[in-house]
């Protein structure tokens, strides 16, 4: 099994979003599965008959904004929240701390308000319509590398919006 956490920095609901994949590959290096984060779940990533497997690459579609992966676009759409989490509710939960980052950095209701405010100016309505984007090999680091850089991450996207 080879596992991606793929990190962003700015999600429309808060500051930044870490999604994972998981790839199972057999002895023989053929991909022979695919799970994907969605939402705090995981939905099977590699369909049923496999068109969405070009080679040694799984394709996905990420959540407009919100960065949950799905083999389907339609899935999105079964969101009740796909168009409000972009609009409305744009910045709604701040800069969000959870458990694996307390320690690491924190927020108050002051850095919650900047981000929402910040993010609020960031709503858009989700067209649907979605582009290939290729992750280059230059922009893969291991998880112990990722996991040391992202509170220096935080530090300066809220430096940048002038929180600090």
């Amino acid at each position: 099994m080879i596992e991606y956490a793929i990190w962003w920095d700015y999600e429309i609901g808060h500051l930044y979003e870490m999604e994972h994949v998981w790839i199972y590959v057999g002895h023989d290096g053929e991909v022979v599965d695919c799970e994907a984060s969605f939402h705090g779940k995981v939905l099977r990533g590699l369909l049923k008959d496999r068109v969405n497997l070009a080679g040694r690459h799984v394709c996905l579609y990420s959540q407009p904004g919100k960065h949950a992966f799905s083999p389907l676009p339609v899935v999105f759409e079964l969101l009740p929240d796909l168009y409000s989490a972009a609009g409305a509710n744009a910045g709604c939960d701040g800069l969000l701390v959870n458990e694996m980052f307390k320690g690491y950095f924190e927020t108050n209701e002051q850095i919650d308000a900047s981000v929402r405010s910040f993010l609020q100016t960031k709503a858009f309505v989700p067209s649907m319509r979605f582009e290939e984007y290729l992750l280059e090999p230059d922009m893969f680091i291991t998880w112990d590398e990722l996991f040391t850089i992202i509170p220096g991450r935080i530090e300066k996207r809220l430096c940048e919006l002038e929180f600090r």
